[in-house]
């Protein structure tokens, strides 16, 4: 038979019982705990997955830049030289201040109204009128520029502005460009730069061109420095350069430059080396750069080998170019030959044509 259990008994019995519970769910959220710290430590201990590797970007350096399309700017390319815009002075960065919220301004959009494009355009003479007003001493401020600007159309604005101020600084400050943009194929701003030198138009900016006209260095280039030869007031200066490279095998673009150098800056004492490249020359479009030489210089013991030009060459183009040059020419001779051609039923009709266009300026009716 079963003794009846006290209640001081039974109260004691659910203290233990509660005690235990307690100590057991103590030990799990330890235990738990210890687990979830362990894999936490154990964690971080684990290596990073080799595509999760990320590694530090690297400088653009021009010398070993092979991207046709290279970089945006030329930010990289020299780390070892200090950029001007790091030591400006309170007014130079005023300046500049300016300059940049121009260049903002002056970004061109195709999804633009009317009404935007029209202050765009003025934002732009807003800014050739600021660089304008630019001198000697904001010279190393616009090469800075010119390094960091990301933005083509906003560089060619600091191209025209050093070429206007063209002192030997800035002149410096373009031939380190021309030398970024030929490494980094950058053909368009390659002209820009150029034409920034043949602005400068002073001595030491016509020295660089005929250095680089004739280095194998610049080759790629040759033609763009001898058209700049060309549109200087030195032109005359660089006859000899004109006279080599009427024949140089390079690209038959220099040989037409050349050909143009002679046009605007040759005399009589060039005709006979003139006249040897144009028979030496097989590509049509030199040939007709060279009777355009002819013209210019307008020697009329030339006429004969333009009239054999003007009957015999089997480019339609360069007949007519000879009728031209024979207009050039002038004289007895020269009318002779063009009423000739006109007359001649085996022209094609737009030689004719031409003939009697050019007889009708000399004051002879056909």
């Amino acid at each position: 038979m079963m003794t009846p259990t006290s209640p001081t008994e039974s109260s004691e019995r659910s203290v233990y019982r509660s005690t235990e519970s307690g100590k057991a769910l103590g030990t799990v959220l330890i235990l738990t705990g210890l687990v979830l710290l362990g894999w936490i430590i154990a964690s971080l201990w684990i290596p990073l997955q080799p595509s999760e590797v990320t590694e530090a970007p690297q400088l653009e350096v021009v010398t070993t830049s092979n991207s046709p399309a290279g970089a945006s700017s030329r930010v990289g390319s020299n780390p070892d030289k200090r950029s001007a815009l790091d030591t400006l002075s309170s007014e130079l960065l005023s300046i500049r201040k300016k300059i940049d919220e121009y260049f903002l301004k002056t970004q061109w959009d195709k999804a633009m109204d009317a009404s935007t494009a029209h202050r765009v355009g003025r934002a732009r003479d807003d800014l050739e009128a600021l660089l304008a007003s630019l001198g000697p001493q904001h010279v190393a401020l616009l090469i800075g520029l010119l390094e960091e600007e990301p933005d083509f159309v906003n560089r060619r604005f600091l191209l025209r502005a050093l070429g206007r101020i063209g002192t030997d600084e800035a002149l410096a400050g373009l031939v380190e460009h021309y030398h970024w943009c030929a490494q980094e194929q950058k053909e368009s701003e390659v002209k820009y730069t150029i034409d920034a030198l043949a602005f400068v138009d002073t001595e030491r900016s016509f020295e660089i061109l005929r250095e680089y006209a004739l280095s194998d260095d610049t080759i790629i280039h040759r033609y763009r420095f001898v058209g700049a030869l060309t549109e200087g007031s030195r032109s005359a200066e660089a006859i000899d350069i004109y006279s080599q490279l009427l024949t140089d095998d390079s690209h038959f673009r220099v040989r037409q430059r050349a050909a143009y150098g002679m046009k605007v800056s040759g005399s009589l004492s060039e005709v006979s080396s003139i006249e040897n490249a144009l028979q030496a020359e097989g590509n049509p479009y030199v040939r007709q750069s060279i009777l355009g030489a002819i013209g210019g210089i307008r020697d009329v013991r030339s006429i004969p080998l333009v009239n054999r030009i003007l009957q015999q060459d089997q480019v339609l183009s360069t007949r007519i170019s000879a009728v031209r040059t024979l207009l050039r020419i002038e004289g007895t001779a020269a009318i002779e030959a063009l009423q000739a051609a006109l007359n001649d039923a085996s022209q094609p009709q737009r030689v004719r044509d031409e003939a009697q266009r050019a007889l009708g300026k000399l004051g002879i009716s056909g």
